[in-house]
């Protein structure tokens, strides 16, 4: 298969909640990008929209988690990025010839490792039919898909490669946007449509990753107060070991490291939020339980790549000044 598709453009470094928005293929999702090594980081990203269906790529030179839900009546179909490094959900890989198939609303939690890319075909739930809807019970399922299918989506990246090679104002009615609508349209539905799960015999989730979904549960409850690491182990029902195993098949860190970093990602978030006028460094970092402003300081510009200051001064500038990685919908 060809190469990752990537943004036309110079790769750019975009703050996390406009790079979660990249992901969001329609209206209703729910995204938001835990970032899980050193910044700061290069994102590239294509989105091409058609109607109510979608297309949407992305690749990041740094590892992290893309966490949310899809949109209530939107299926999914999630894979990862030809040539890239293959993400993981629930520490199972998802590479460029398996799939997780998402129901309407239905939560995803995908580990990006350091050059990993997902690519996300989106349609309305109606347009299935009761042969391959996902039921309510089975709203998670993977697939593999095979030659042909495979085939089809190579057809489909080359399109767009082809139409993104062309100058915007070469474009014309009859040009490459409409043959890649088509493109998207053909694709979409016969993916859809064909996409069968593969008879396997249903194993029991490993013990660690159990408590690993426990711990993050506990965490995401308590994340504004104190957290020890016994305090994870006895939400999860598994020693210190177990605990540490699990989190480093799901994401390739240990718990505690984990914890920070989802604290990290928060307040960057809130110094961020053009909303938040009358925030500030030390409320935003004593709202996610940073007691030790020197220690918050240090791990936000290991992180990030800057101080929490100069995020701070950012959240004033247009849009247009913060960079962004989408590409718009091809119209």
């Amino acid at each position: 298969m060809p190469a990752a598709p990537h943004n036309s453009r110079r790769d750019v470094i975009i703050d996390a909640q406009e790079f979660a928005s990249v992901l969001k293929p329609s209206a209703g999702w729910k995204t938001e990008w835990i970032q899980l090594r050193p910044g700061p980081v290069s994102h590239s990203a294509v989105r091409v929209a058609f109607g109510s269906d979608s297309y949407t790529a992305l690749q990041t030179s740094s590892a992290g988690i893309l966490r949310g839900s899809t949109a209530p009546g939107i299926r999914a179909l999630i894979m990862g990025l030809p040539a890239a490094t293959p993400l993981r959900t629930d520490a199972r890989p998802v590479g460029s010839d398996t799939c997780l198939l998402l129901g309407p609303a239905t939560p995803f939690d995908l580990y990006l490792p350091e050059g990993g890319g997902v690519m996300i075909f989106a349609v309305p739930a109606e347009r299935e039919s009761p042969a391959t809807a996902i039921s309510d019970e089975a709203q998670r399922r993977f697939s593999v898909l095979d030659a042909r299918q495979v085939a089809q989506i190579t057809q489909f990246l080359d399109a767009l490669e082809q139409s993104r090679a062309i100058p915007a104002a070469s474009k014309g009615e009859t040009g490459s946007p409409r043959l890649l609508r088509e493109q998207l349209r053909s694709t979409t539905v016969a993916l859809f449509r064909e996409l069968r799960s593969p008879e396997e015999t249903r194993r029991a989730p490993l013990q660690r990753h159990v408590a690993v979904t426990r711990a993050c549960a506990f965490i995401d409850g308590h994340l504004r107060e104190p957290i020890a690491l016994t305090d994870l182990c006895e939400a999860a029902g598994v020693g210190t070991r177990a605990l540490e195993y699990g989190f480093h098949d799901f994401y390739d860190l240990g718990p505690m490291a984990y914890v920070r970093n989802l604290r990290l990602c928060r307040v960057r978030h809130d110094l961020l939020n053009p909303a938040s006028k009358d925030e500030s460094v030390s409320r935003a970092a004593r709202r996610w339980s940073f007691t030790h402003m020197g220690q918050f300081s240090h791990d936000y510009r290991v992180l990030f790549g800057e101080m929490p200051s100069i995020t701070l001064t950012r959240r004033a500038l247009p849009g247009n000044q913060r960079a962004t990685a989408a590409a718009g919908p091809v119209s």
